[in-house]
């Protein structure tokens, strides 16, 4: 079986609204080219301060949660929410990411367990730690029309262990939706994408955010999301652009390469 997947790339920021607008105007662009399956990138409904998300958490999360609801089932797709703040027994807020399906209903949800804490050089101390409470479970994988789908979200891209608790689960399609930072995105996004496509032997789909966020200049991300075979190619790309990148899912391939190469099968621990 084959199928389009398309992964979408915006600069978002504070303002829900517009953000949400445009993310809908490049999925029905995606479907329009036969997307059947799409991602969105992380923070991809709000991108402000800290402060402006807390005093618009409820509107920011029922908004969002909405919207997804009615463009998958509007447009008969799988939807990937990519990560959303949603409220956190603890005061803080999880970073959250959904799959919508074709019908309006959720069939997956994670919480993002890995925290980006840290100082990459490009004038920012990152504490996500500090406002965001990390999950505590391994993502699901869901059973679709179009294979095994789950999602990571951003920093867990370099934790190859829980893309590998997802391989034992058999996944087939990874979304992995980021808000990557410069620097970091210039060194290790590409190699550690097609890492984790190649030693699971999956699809993987990285949605991401791109160019600058916030009215000073500071806040930049790295975009180039990109579409991945489980050979570890470059299906589709962009580059800082907002838009969208689609490329064909070829599920025989994906079988072909595992039954060549099971490397899956060969695993000891």
């Amino acid at each position: 079986m084959n199928f389009k997947a398309a992964v979408v790339q915006v600069t978002s920021t504070a303002r829900v609204s517009n953000n949400l607008t445009k993310c809908r105007q490049f999925v029905e662009e995606a479907c329009k080219a036969g997307a059947k399956v799409v991602g969105l990138p992380e923070n991809f409904s709000f991108m402000g301060s800290e402060a402006e998300k807390q005093n618009l958490l409820g509107q920011i999360e029922r908004e969002t949660f909405l919207f997804l609801k009615e463009t998958a089932s509007e447009l008969g797709i799988y939807l990937l929410g990519g990560g959303f703040p949603t409220k956190a027994p603890s005061g803080k807020v999880y970073n959250t990411a959904v799959i919508i399906g074709p019908n309006g209903e959720e069939v997956f949800r994670y919480h993002k367990a890995h925290l980006f804490d840290a100082v990459v050089g490009d004038g920012f101390s990152y504490k996500e730690s500090n406002h965001t409470e990390s999950g505590e479970k391994i993502p699901e994988v869901v059973q679709t029309e179009f294979g095994k789908l789950s999602s990571a979200i951003c920093y867990d891209l370099r934790f190859p262990e829980l893309f590998r608790a997802l391989s034992k689960q058999g996944v087939d399609l990874c979304f992995l939706p980021a808000a990557f930072t410069v620097p970091t995105g210039e060194a290790h996004w590409h190699v550690l994408l097609r890492a984790r496509a190649i030693e699971n032997l999956m699809y993987v789909l990285a949605p991401g955010q791109t160019g600058t966020h916030d009215p000073h200049g500071k806040r930049k991300t790295f975009g180039h999301s990109l579409i991945i075979s489980p050979w570890g190619e470059i299906l589709a790309e962009l580059n800082h652009e907002e838009g969208f990148a689609i490329a064909t899912i070829e599920m025989e391939k994906l079988s072909e390469i595992r039954n060549t190469l099971p490397s899956l099968e060969h695993r000891r621990f």
